[in-house]
């Protein structure tokens, strides 16, 4: 009797075997078909996107799209190029996304003053989603360099490269966490270049609402209200200066900034020397303020080693040194 009820579990047991190995079989090709519907609606005739050649595997554990040298094109307004993408998405980890991206990526907008050529080493990209919409997403990339074949008539720029670069995004408590690194990041203008800049940064973006699937009038939205930034950690560094920052920032409807910062820097000599980089002249036109910062700031440690710390005001873009206002101009109104 007790062999027979053996025997009657064991058939039992294999047969949910089967029926979990067939549903696992059937829940494979069902998101094959998906994923094979949305590249055709991505990718089909008379759509901006086009690749070369896509194919669809991972059988049994992953889904892997790959589409080769795609492209996007509105005619002559926009016309963009990029190496091979390929995507894979675990099916025991639904609403994962994992990305690898060949360079380079060529953008030409001549209306815009763009030519750009975009190369890396590698990149990599993941994002995460949910019945809502879209809950996360970042990218890092190697040896990364930007160049316009003529300087961005906004920015002045004519390339912009470094040794790494990464962003990410994510939910957090009231808004979206939004991280970004960059080491040995060069700025070069069409008569110079800037030093090598490290610079890092921990952020929160205040009351963005839920990104759905279509996050772009989310932000633009977010961005054209009154937005508010909660920083973190903020770190930045040139030469010989490093200068930290923590607090809270936002713009009021008429686009100027208001908010408290936490300024952390090594010394006044470098803080000096930093703006003097950034805009030749600085450094005598602010003399004054930068003594005033010193007189006021008090001595911490950070994970850099000793620095000096203040606070730092604005209220409708006038800056102000704990409750004395700098001698400086007012911060121009920055419409997003």
């Amino acid at each position: 009797m007790a062999e027979r009820r053996r025997r009657g579990w064991g058939g039992w047991i294999l047969a949910l075997v089967v029926v979990l190995i067939l549903a696992w079989i059937g829940y494979w090709y069902a998101a094959h078909y998906a994923a094979e519907r949305a590249l055709a609606r991505v990718t089909g005739g008379g759509r901006p996107v086009a690749c070369a050649a896509t194919a669809i595997s991972g059988f049994p554990l992953r889904l892997d799209v790959r589409c080769d040298s795609p492209t996007y094109s509105t005619g002559p307004a926009i016309n963009a190029s990029i190496g091979n993408v390929r995507a894979s998405a675990p099916l025991y980890q639904p609403g994962t996304v994992f990305a690898e991206i060949d360079g380079p990526l060529l953008v030409n907008a001549p209306g815009h003053n763009i030519g750009l050529t975009v190369t890396w080493t590698s990149a990599s990209a993941d994002a995460s989603a949910g019945l809502s919409g879209i809950t996360g997403a970042g990218a890092s990339f190697t040896t990364f360099k930007a160049e316009n074949s003529t300087p961005l008539t906004k920015l002045g720029l004519l390339s912009v490269s470094a040794q790494s670069a990464s962003g990410a995004f994510s939910p957090a408590a009231g808004g979206y966490r939004v991280t970004g690194d960059a080491r040995h990041l060069t700025l070069t203008g069409p008569a110079n270049a800037l030093p090598p800049i490290d610079i890092s940064i921990n952020a929160t973006a205040e009351d963005l609402g839920a990104l759905g699937f279509r996050p772009e009038p989310v932000v633009l939205a977010w961005l054209h209200g009154t937005p508010s930034l909660t920083i973190n950690d903020l770190r930045l560094a040139m030469n010989d200066a490093i200068v930290g920052a923590s607090g809270k920032l936002s713009l009021s409807k008429d686009c100027k900034l208001n908010g408290t910062l936490l300024l952390r820097y090594n010394s006044v000599e470098a803080l000096g020397n930093l703006i003097e980089t950034l805009k030749p002249g600085s450094r005598d036109k602010y003399a004054a303020a930068l003594q005033g910062i010193a007189a006021m700031s008090k001595p911490v440690d950070t994970p850099d080693g000793p620095a000096l710390e203040t606070t730092v005001s604005f209220l409708d873009g006038l800056v102000f040194l704990t409750i004395l206002p700098l001698p400086i101009n007012p911060i121009p109104p920055i419409c997003l």
